[in-house]
């Protein structure tokens, strides 16, 4: 959340309270959908139903013909072992008269042996006719009941029909076949029907998918005849698909008799405002979600972003010193007072900033004039030390006198480098010593350590007074130490001055390669003389402590460890 913007913000809060409407919205949408379209699917199931019950009646009632003729005696007669001489022709007559009182349904009547061999039939065959090849002869042996079989050009007339059988029992046997030929044509119906106030286009279809009866315009409702066989392969009797017209339609198939007689009805696709209806609803809520998400986004850029850009640029640009005069104020009047105030507030801290300054510069004026006096005057002292010294003729007073003109002057270098720098609270430290060890080379006797060298180390960091006073003084001692009594004698005379800063810790060393304390102490001639009292001293002062070594032949060693202030270590 750290990343997002105000604008961000507002629009998942907006979302946050539209979110549950659109789900319940959509919830109900998918609710009736599903119901709009199981009832349309029930309409077009009983629609379906209703426009091939014309067929289906056909059926049945040829069904109830057949049965009633295989009870007649002239047609038990035909089956018999010894027919009469005449049970030929009264057959063939009876079922002419049959057919005279159904005229235009069916093309002709016929009873075969159970051999398949024509006994008698309406229409003129020659005797011993085989039709044991016919699909409703073996349909009619094994069912047993009524059967009806796939279109077919018939036999004994020119028609193409649809061959409809019942078997004959004779002792409860196989004994023949009693069979009819629906004319296709008028068995196939008329034109759409509209049951249940539905449009259905109803047409005889194959194996295929292929129309094998019905009028012209219902076969061009039919979708291709490989989608169709498709959906009979895969059990599906109902799928929505478009038309040879180009027209979209849901197509039901219906099985009319076990054989695969079957019949497509199609009926015309509900148009895309019917069928979005149930969605209206939800699609208005989501429109205007959209709607009040693109408002806000846009508005809050508008009426609050834009606006707040001049106050942004406003406070960059006196965040780098810029001019704080001049701020204009757009938008909605909150964000014009919020301007107002800002510019108030820039004005205000300007006048105080310049205030601070003008004080920050008369304070670091005296402030420069104090450490500048301070050094004059400790200069001055130092001087006057080195006057009244040279008036001394004992050496050991000289030589004391010589030690307090030393620290004196370690603490002008310190003023002078306080009132050098910007800041007047800290020097820095590796300049200071660099110079500290300057002038104490440059105040004493040259020809006694003209060829002593020098070795100073230091981290380049600024301390204050409070650190760099007790560690100038050390220094102080133990240099003046060093070149009073530590290299007579010693060819190459060297003096290391090492300091390493390691996690606020500092570690000081000051070393010599001199004699060591057999031949001199540090600073006066007893081991606890007033040099050594006063670099402990100075150590404790520092939050450390000193340690003092010293080794005859290889130099006196002098190491202070301390923490460094937090001020240095910021710095």
């Amino acid at each position: 959340m750290s990343r997002w913007t105000l604008r961000m913000r507002l629009v998942a809060l907006l979302l946050a309270a539209l979110i549950p409407v659109l789900v319940l919205a959509g919830w109900r949408a998918v609710e009736t959908a599903t119901a709009v379209a199981g009832e349309r699917d029930r309409q077009i199931a009983i629609a379906a139903d209703l426009a091939v019950s014309r067929q289906r009646e056909f059926l049945a009632g040829t069904r109830s013909l057949l049965l009633a003729l295989r009870g007649n005696g002239d047609v038990l007669q035909s089956l018999a072992a010894k027919p009469p001489a005449d049970a030929r022709d009264r057959c063939e007559a009876y079922f002419q008269r049959v057919l005279s009182e159904a005229p235009g349904r069916y093309s002709a009547l016929m009873l075969t042996d159970r051999m398949g061999l024509s006994l008698c039939s309406s229409a003129p065959v020659p005797p011993g006719t085989s039709f044991a090849d016919r699909d409703v002869f073996a349909l009619a042996r094994q069912a047993r009941d009524f059967v009806v079989a796939s279109y077919t050009a018939s036999r004994v007339s020119q028609d193409t029909v649809i061959p409809a059988a019942v078997p004959v029992l004779v002792d409860d046997q196989f004994g023949g076949m009693l069979a009819i030929g629906i004319l296709l044509a008028p068995f196939a119906g008329s034109a759409a029907v509209r049951p249940s106030g539905l449009p259905v286009y109803v047409t005889l279809i194959d194996q295929e998918g292929h129309a094998t009866a019905g009028p012209a315009d219902s076969a061009l409702t039919l979708p291709l005849a490989a989608r169709t066989a498709q959906a009979i392969s895969d059990g599906v009797d109902g799928f929505r698909d478009y038309g040879r017209n180009g027209d979209l339609y849901d197509y039901r198939i219906v099985t009319l008799a076990p054989s695969g007689l079957r019949a497509m009805a199609a009926v015309p696709a509900p148009p895309f405002v019917a069928s979005i209806e149930p969605w209206i609803d939800f699609l208005l809520i989501f429109a205007t979600t959209v709607l009040a998400v693109a408002a806000l986004w846009i508005g809050a850029a508008r009426w609050c972003l834009d606006p707040l850009k001049p106050i942004h640029a406003f406070a960059a640009a006196m965040a780098r010193g810029g001019p704080a005069d001049r701020l204009e104020a757009k938008g909605p009047p909150e964000l014009r007072a919020l301007a107002t105030d800002v510019l108030a507030m820039a004005t205000a801290i300007r006048s105080r900033e310049s205030e601070l300054r003008a004080g920050m510069e008369q304070r670091d004026h005296m402030l420069r004039e104090i450490h500048h006096r301070v050094k004059n005057n400790l200069q001055m002292i130092s001087s006057l030390l080195s006057l009244q010294g040279e008036r001394i003729r004992s050496p050991r007073i000289r030589r004391h006198f010589s030690d307090a003109q030393n620290r004196v002057l370690a603490l002008s270098i310190l003023h002078r480098h306080l009132y050098e720098r910007s800041s007047w609270a800290l020097v820095d430290f590796q300049l200071f010593l660099n110079d500290l060890v300057r002038q104490l080379s440059m105040d004493r006797d040259r020809s006694a350590f003209a060829n002593v060298r020098f070795d100073i180390r230091a981290p380049v960091m600024a301390v204050g007074p409070d650190t760099a006073i007790p560690v100038g003084l050390i220094v102080t001692e133990a240099i003046s130490n060093s070149l009073r009594h530590a290299f007579a004698g010693i060819e190459a005379p060297r003096i290391e001055i090492h300091a390493v800063e390691s996690d606020g810790e500092v570690e000081f060393r000051i070393e010599d390669n001199g004699v060591g304390f057999a031949a001199a102490q540090l600073g006066s001639d007893l081991p606890e003389g007033l040099g050594l009292s006063l670099v402990r001293g100075l150590a404790v002062q520092l939050g450390g402590e000193a340690e003092v070594s010293s080794v005859i032949g290889r130099g006196t060693r002098v190491v202070i460890r301390f923490a460094l202030p937090r001020q240095a270590m910021a710095s």
